[in-house]
């Protein structure tokens, strides 16, 4: 009896120690190694930029190392399978967008992850509306003129947007079916040499996010029509929302911070708090703007529920015009 009694006591004295080594693993995170961010586009993207104002400021509160990841392809698959595959140990994050964190299901035929079961929310990070930006070309000089002339001209709008299936073109193919327009829609690779193509006289307008226009749009050199969110933007004050004009039709890009699911509740809080922290900051809030960034943020259970939502959104479209990725 006495042997099975210092056997029992021993065990005892070794799941405590065990459960003490699982307490202080978790309690010293994240310092005891390098924190990953993922971004699954190219560097200087908006998904990049903001993942590395958030690793600047984790390292900044925390003391860590927290590196920033480019992982590029697939229309962001490829970024998001890594981190869906990753530990849920608190060392691997991902900024992603509603491409991969969401509609990628709807336009991919099959996919290595599901974006809806696959992940752990911790915050919205930022959302910022689709801009109608219009060129010397369109002589439209406000969105009602803008929507007045397309109405009257059905397909000769040469309406430019940054990718076939992307959030910008299912926008329009929206505002198509809402307000009864034919647009002639054009493709481009991006920003860059929509622009170009707008000051040369190519194409008529465009719809994206702000970003890539606002410098041309401050020159005078081409014109912000309406904002398709749900208010007004700071960098643009005089340019109306779609509500305003009487149409109840918002489309508002987010970016997000997930992590693989499974994330133990009390990383997530602590993880949540930290970055809440961070985008609440008026040095963020600067640090973005520049690039067309507005800072948001949200509890993991709220982000969740926007990412089903954007599925849902968007799936009557999808479905409508079989929009396919490959």
């Amino acid at each position: 009896m006495r042997f099975i009694r210092h056997v029992f006591l021993a065990c005892l004295i070794g799941a405590g120690t065990v459960a003490a080594g699982v307490t202080g693993a978790i309690a010293k995170w994240p310092m005891d190694r390098t924190m990953t961010i993922v971004a699954p586009w190219p560097a200087g993207t908006g998904a990049d930029i903001v993942a590395r104002v958030i690793a600047d400021g984790l390292q900044k509160k925390w003391g860590n190392t927290v590196i920033v990841e480019n992982k590029v392809g697939a229309t962001g698959n490829i970024g998001q399978n890594y981190v869906a595959k990753a530990a849920p140990d608190g060392y691997t994050f991902i900024v992603s967008t509603p491409g991969p964190a969401a509609n990628n299901m709807l336009t991919f035929k099959a996919l290595p992850f599901n974006p809806l079961t696959d992940f752990s929310f911790v915050t919205v990070t930022n959302e910022d509306p689709m801009l109608v930006v219009a060129g010397p070309r369109l002589q439209a000089t406000s969105a009602k003129e803008f929507l007045d002339f397309a109405k009257a001209n059905p397909g000769k709008v040469q309406f430019g947007h940054p990718g076939h299936g992307t959030y910008a073109h299912m926008t329009q193919l929206a505002l198509q079916d809402l307000l009864d327009i034919k647009f002639n829609l054009v493709a481009y690779r991006g920003a860059p040499q929509m622009v170009s193509d707008m000051l040369s006289g190519q194409i008529d307008a465009v719809i994206d996010l702000t970003g890539g226009y606002l410098p041309q749009i401050k020159a005078g050199k081409l014109r912000a029509l309406v904002i398709i969110g749900n208010k007004r933007l700071e960098q643009l004050p005089d340019v109306p929302t779609m509500r305003e004009l009487g149409v109840d039709f918002t489309a508002e890009p987010w970016y997000g911070l997930e992590a693989p699911k499974g994330l133990p509740p009390e990383i997530l809080a602590e993880m949540n708090a930290a970055v809440v922290e961070i985008l609440k900051s008026p040095a963020t809030k600067e640090k973005l703007a520049g690039a067309g960034i507005t800072p948001s943020w949200s509890t993991p259970e709220a982000f969740e529920k926007m990412v089903k939502a954007e599925v849902e959104k968007w799936r009557p479209i999808v479905t409508k015009y079989n929009i396919t990725s490959e």
